[in-house]
């Protein structure tokens, strides 16, 4: 059960219904939960999740972080989501205080409380940033998660800097949310206690069954397996490139770019092309000034990796849950 329960100003009647429904559905009778999920590489759909699992999740998470009754952990994530639904269940499990935040781009404006335990996703982390008060806020919160989209290498490169522990995480509804996390500033993901991982013959994750995941799950996410239980992540195998027959991993080019657009959400994706059946392009939403932007690229990407051409749209398609839904050109 929950140690205490707090409420920050600002929040509104929907929310607060959804979190009492959730912390009603959690304690009822049945022996499963209902999650939707996020729809980044497909439609969203409902599954269920047992309950024990999801305990045995929120157990992980807290010997990882050594989490203490009393202790005071955030939610200002939708507990209509899974990240939303584990901070509940992570506080009740481990009987902290649940301090109910906003949800806003920068939810901890209003809180004054002593936080032992956050998650945000990266464009709350930009807001927090941006301002001084909840900048120094953030510095003072013992253990903080990141996930839910790719954290910009400029936001990251700031958090190293900071003297408390922020991790990226790295996992899906399925895992029920992380499995694995990453100090900021290192590209190793360590696995949670009692999950194992390997490759399939496409280098791709394979996550093995355990106590929390009761199937093998066969991921698309390319990576380089360093051991058992820790990999780097290279990117998705439904978003790799193969333009004249040479493998092109968007997410990976991004990273090496995001210097040249601080101010703009963009990615690299494909277009059909005669000569080499398709070439990377980079989509840039909103206003930027595109003279320049490639030779500038070209200055310091592999020639291979280089997009060819630049194009700007006036917004892209984002999940509920902030994700940018990539589309081919």
């Amino acid at each position: 059960m929950l140690n205490d329960l707090y409420f920050l100003d600002g929040l509104s009647d929907d929310y607060l219904q959804d979190v009492k429904d959730f912390i009603t559905e959690w304690n009822n009778e049945l022996d499963h939960i209902k999650v939707t999920t996020s729809g980044s590489t497909g439609s969203p759909k409902t599954i269920s999740l047992p309950k024990e699992s999801v305990q045995r999740s929120a157990h992980a998470t807290g010997q990882f972080f050594d989490f203490q009754k009393g202790q005071k952990a955030l939610l200002n994530l939708s507990p209509n989501y899974i990240a939303g639904k584990l901070l509940i269940v992570r506080a009740i499990e481990h009987e902290m205080d649940l301090v109910v935040a906003p949800l806003t781009s920068n939810p901890i404006t209003n809180c004054d409380e002593k936080i032992d335990f956050a998650a945000f996703v990266p464009s709350q982390i930009e807001q927090i940033l941006a301002n001084e008060d909840t900048k120094k806020k953030l510095q003072q919160i013992t253990n903080v998660i990141i996930g839910g989209a790719p954290l910009h290498p400029n936001l990251e490169n700031e958090l190293t800097t900071f003297s408390n522990n922020n991790f990226v995480t790295f996992g899906m509804t399925e895992t029920i949310t992380h499995f694995a996390l990453r100090k900021v500033g290192t590209p190793i993901y360590k696995c949670l206690d009692g999950f194992e991982i390997s490759i399939d013959d496409r280098q791709c994750l394979v996550i093995k069954a355990n106590q929390i995941v009761s199937e093998t799950l066969i991921t698309n996410d390319v990576i380089d397996i360093i051991d058992d239980s820790t990999f780097k992540w290279k990117g998705r195998i439904d978003f790799v490139i193969n333009s004249g027959g040479v493998k092109i991993y968007p997410e990976k080019v991004e990273k090496m770019i995001a210097h040249l657009l601080v101010d703009n959400n963009y990615y690299v994706t494909s277009k059909a092309d005669d000569s080499l059946g398709e070439i990377a392009i980079l989509l840039v939403e909103g206003e930027i000034e595109t003279e320049g932007l490639l030779e500038s690229a070209k200055s310091f990407l592999p020639k291979y990796q280089c997009p060819k051409e630049v194009y700007v749209k006036g917004a892209f398609n984002y999940t509920e849950t902030g994700k940018i839904i990539r589309e081919k050109f």
